[in-house]
């Protein structure tokens, strides 16, 4: 894969913009006139056949759609976004192998699977980018007996709005260089979805965050007495200030080789099998995506994708220790400011104790309730003779009138 970009103000730009004009069959006679990669081979150049322009929306852009593309590319450069073109490339024989292409007399190419991997890419670059809807973009697959591959241009209708400003030989312009983070996702993203490895890739994320991290995290090591040798070594050597404690921060340079021996630990201790589970699949797609780009993608200094995703475990691994490192020193800090004398806690103890009763305290208490007790006694013998009296009157009516 490779991307290049072109200024509003290239001919080549202009030359998009008629390409997008011309019919399929005259396109083919005017590639050299918008193409911005000056490094493609002669047979990308000159292919012998090209397909129907397509984008996001359209398999086949009609003739609707092809004016309202050709509309978006002249506003893009009118507010002066630069164009993007991208070339993805394949090895025949990888795509032989995975079913999608064949040569002869009955060959075949799976023209619907190359357009849903460059569908998939592109809508990644225009998340990463932060383009929007804002984006308006179309592709083409090329055709020839040598190397079949797609090209598609690009462009934002708000350049303000996405892109940053910057001065260039005394001129002032968008910034139009794609991060090589953004590029990787890109490629990554066309391989996923031409060799159909979505679920794989969900299972290597959910490996790396959940049964990774998370997992081993919440099992803890304190039955290794290795691990906590080695977590209470690297807490000593750590800067005072524990804002710093972040695995990406420059002032942890020195100590991720000792962050990493240990989240390896923890993980092997706590998760073996996913940890193995983890390593085959990063095996398995490395491979699987140098075949689909070619040894070319292999380049010196530049990490495979194995690489790129242990890196991010041990990261996320990392903080995850860093985080429990800040949390147990805050804990430690708390008890030992927390913490009484044994003349604390008697002195306290002292204070807080009931008083103790004296005789006449004793005495006055008694005669209370004993007072209490023969005023309720009194009542009750009270109300006991006001009944008795009553019955008594009651009886002798009765028998004064005879009843």
């Amino acid at each position: 894969m490779r991307t290049k970009f072109i200024s509003p103000g290239d001919k080549r730009f202009n030359g998009a913009i008629r390409y997008l004009d011309k019919e399929q069959s005259k396109r083919i006679n005017n590639l050299d006139k918008y193409y911005g990669i000056e490094f493609m081979s002669e047979a990308e150049k000159t292919p012998k056949r090209i397909s129907a322009l397509f984008n996001g929306y359209q398999d086949y852009l009609d003739a609707a759609h092809l004016v309202d593309l050709k509309d978006k590319f002249e506003l893009a450069k009118e507010r002066e976004s630069p164009m993007w073109q991208t070339v993805f490339s394949f090895d025949h024989e990888y795509l032989k192998e995975i079913g999608l292409y064949s040569q002869g007399e009955h060959g075949f190419l799976d023209e619907s699977a190359i357009r849903q991997a460059t569908i998939g890419a592109m809508n990644k670059l225009v998340e990463d980018m932060g383009f929007g809807s804002s984006a308006a973009w179309g592709a083409a697959i090329h055709f020839d007996t040598d190397n079949i591959h797609v090209h598609t241009m690009l462009v934002t209708t708000d350049p303000e709005g996405t892109l940053d400003r910057m001065t260039y030989r005394n001129q002032s312009m968008y910034r139009a260089k794609i991060p090589p983070k953004a590029t990787r996702a890109m490629k990554s993203k066309f391989g996923s979805v031409i060799m159909d490895r979505d679920a794989s890739l969900s299972r290597i994320s959910y490996l790396m965050r959940h049964e990774l991290v998370k997992t081993s995290m919440s099992i803890g090591y304190s039955n290794n007495l290795k691990i906590i040798q080695g977590v209470t070594r690297l807490m000593n050597q750590l800067p005072d200030d524990r804002r710093l404690w972040k695995y990406g921060n420059n002032a942890m340079i020195d100590f991720r080789p000792q962050l990493d021996a240990l989240s390896r630990e923890i993980m092997s201790q706590n998760n073996p099998s996913a940890l193995q589970e983890l390593d085959s699949l990063l095996d398995e797609q490395s491979t699987l995506f140098q075949k689909t780009f070619g040894e070319a993608t292999v380049q010196e200094g530049r990490p495979s994708y194995k690489q790129q995703q242990l890196a991010n475990l041990y990261k996320n691994m990392g903080n995850a220790l860093l985080t429990e490192m800040k949390k147990s020193m805050s804990r430690d800090e708390w008890m030992a400011k927390s913490a009484f004398t044994p003349e604390e806690v008697k002195a306290y103890l002292e204070e807080k104790r009931a008083p103790v009763l004296g005789k006449k305290a004793l005495n006055d208490f008694k005669k209370a309730i004993d007072d209490s007790h023969q005023e309720f006694l009194s009542k009750c013998a009270y109300e006991r003779e006001e009944w008795r009296k009553a019955t008594m009157r009651k009886r002798e009516l009765e028998h004064g009138r005879g009843y």
